[in-house]
């Protein structure tokens, strides 16, 4: 069952520790394994190869990802792929140990990150179940700053490690923070719960797994503006991967801080983020989203464009605190736009996308990165990637309008269904962003008279709410109530986990309310307050029953 609302707070808290363990663990082993390159002289090369074994997995496999996130219990996946990196960096621990060379820790570095590639998009799909609606755009600021600051902490740490350690060592310590995040995640109450199942027969196996990639795509394809913020995410990621060459060579060569000055100028762009973390429901709920993911591209955009120029550490670490906070509502708007406007069952294959396009972006922005300085310098490529993000913020406007524009058209059309809702003591209490949920599930369904809706031993699926005529509640052959527009039925057997313990049929012709069964359980125990009167009324039936 899921958690209440006042077990959402211990959840987020778990699901931060776990991004601050990990966040430790993979800047340990970046730096581990940069230190293991280096010292078998690979040079630039090697870093590039490395670069790609760690983002090209994700970058390849985000689709193929996204379909498993949807198909399978997402905290045993979760578990499962932190204890299975956990065995391949121990391996390559005792490898290196060992005096292994430099292809076969390449090679175990890729195995290692073709496990995470799922790791993201389950995460991410899960999140609207662990939290609710109402908390979804705070836990989502938190959960992406604690990451972005963990990409500054992490290799600190790890510097501090390989000052007297060796990369076996950091290696092995990864290992470890795996077994620490798999005890997080599965502490995490309704983390689980199959989206679909997996089913037998290779072929048609195949078959299913395309479409079910497909339509992952056709979610974001089928709301105007999402596909803008898809490619919004390639653009923005691949300047991300450029500023992990670009900040070492402005940190050195433009500031005069040495190489170990990059981490004052992550420090800076973490602070940033820290610092829009206040504003996190703000940003998720304005009612101009377009106009706040060009403004967030802008923001990191103009960073840049001013970083290229100065020569002043203060004036650096100041515009990046202005680059965090962009990078930051960045992401938390386009995650929570997505996880909103996305079908809960195909959340996984969207995220997974979403990752394709970010690791892509990555991957391509570390690769191009040094050639671009080489050609045109330093100050010219800073500049250049700034230039590029101002240019693809305003040239995504007009799609982003009609995002806007399919927001606002969403309101407009729930605001009836959302105003009934608010009005039933089922759902007192609820948040707009909760009833709004609710209402874009909801299925009207006409009822013949004499027809039967729900059956007394049958399994408990959906919450039906009458809004016109009347229905009989029979147990076995014996009538023992009738119910009015305003009511509901078919809350115990999804609260319990039952079958059905009644049959309700129609009186009269009839109209109902179909919400489903997992979305009213989200929305009563994360969105609303203390549900009083469903639990009187379902005393009582369970009562008159027995």
């Amino acid at each position: 069952m899921p958690v209440r609302s006042h077990q959402a707070a211990p959840a987020v808290r778990r699901l931060l520790a776990m991004e601050i363990v990990s966040g430790l663990g993979d800047g340990i082993f970046w730096v581990g394994l940069v230190w293991f390159l280096i010292d078998r002289g690979t040079g630039s090369v090697g870093l590039a190869v490395a670069a790609a074994a760690r983002l090209g997995p994700r970058a390849l496999l985000g689709t193929s990802a996204g379909v498993l996130a949807d198909r399978v219990d997402r905290k045993r996946l979760l578990v499962g792929l932190d204890l299975a990196r956990s065995i391949t960096t121990l391996a390559l621990s005792v490898a290196i140990a060992n005096g292994a060379g430099v292809p076969v820790v390449l090679a175990g570095v890729f195995v290692t990150y073709t496990f995470a590639a799922p790791y993201r998009p389950a995460l991410t799909a899960a999140l609207p179940a662990v939290v609710g609606e109402g908390k979804l755009a705070s836990a989502n600021a938190m959960v992406a700053t604690t990451r972005q600051v963990m990409t500054f902490v992490g290799p600190i740490f790890g510097a501090a490690l390989m000052s007297s350690g060796t990369p076996a060592v950091a290696f092995g310590l990864n290992a470890a923070s795996f077994v620490a995040s798999a005890l997080l995640i599965g502490s995490v109450a309704g983390l689980g719960g199959a989206v679909r199942q997996l089913r037998p027969g290779a072929r048609t196996q195949r078959s299913r797994w395309r479409t079910e990639a497909a339509e992952g795509w056709s979610e974001i394809t089928g709301a105007p503006g999402l596909s803008t913020v898809i490619a919004l995410v390639f653009v923005m990621y691949a300047v991300r991967g450029a500023e992990i060459i670009l900040l070492v060579l402005i940190a050195d060569d433009q500031l005069g801080l040495g190489s170990a000055g990059v981490g004052l100028l992550l420090g800076a762009i973490g602070l940033g983020a820290l610092a829009a973390l206040p504003f996190a429901n703000r940003i998720a709920d304005f009612r101009n989203p377009g106009l706040v993911v060009t403004a967030s591209v802008v923001m990191t955009g103009l960073p840049l464009i001013a970083l290229s120029q100065t020569r002043s550490p203060f004036v650096a670490l100041a515009v990046l605190a202005v680059l965090g906070v962009g990078v930051v509502a960045f992401e938390l708007l386009s995650t929570v736009l997505l996880q909103r406007l996305t079908q809960r069952d195909r959340l996984g294959r969207v995220f997974g996308l979403v990752g394709s396009a970010s690791n892509g972006g990555k991957l391509a922005g570390a690769i191009l990165a040094p050639a671009v300085v080489a050609m045109a310098g330093l100050e010219a490529t800073t500049a250049a990637c700034g230039v590029a993000l101002c240019v693809a913020a305003l040239a995504s406007t007009p799609r982003l309008r009609a995002l806007t524009a399919l927001t606002a058209d969403r309101r407009r059309v729930l605001e009836p269904r959302v105003q009934v809702l608010a009005s039933l003591e089922l759902f007192a209490g609820a948040s707009r962003q909760t009833l709004e949920m609710l209402a874009a599930y909801v299925a009207t369904e006409q009822v013949a008279a004499g027809s039967v809706v729900i059956r007394e031993g049958e399994s408990a699926d959906d919450l039906y709410v009458i809004r016109d005529g009347t229905f009989d509640v029979y147990v076995g052959a014996h009538q023992f109530s009738t119910m009015d527009p305003g009511q509901w039925f078919g809350e115990i057997g999804l609260l319990h986990h039952r079958p059905r313990t009644a049959t309700v049929s129609a009186s009269t012709a009839a109209t109902v309310w179909r919400i489903p069964g997992t979305v009213f359980l989200d929305a009563l125990y994360h969105g609303a307050s203390e549900p009083t009167a469903l639990v009187e009324v379902m005393a009582e039936r369970l009562a008159r029953a027995s």
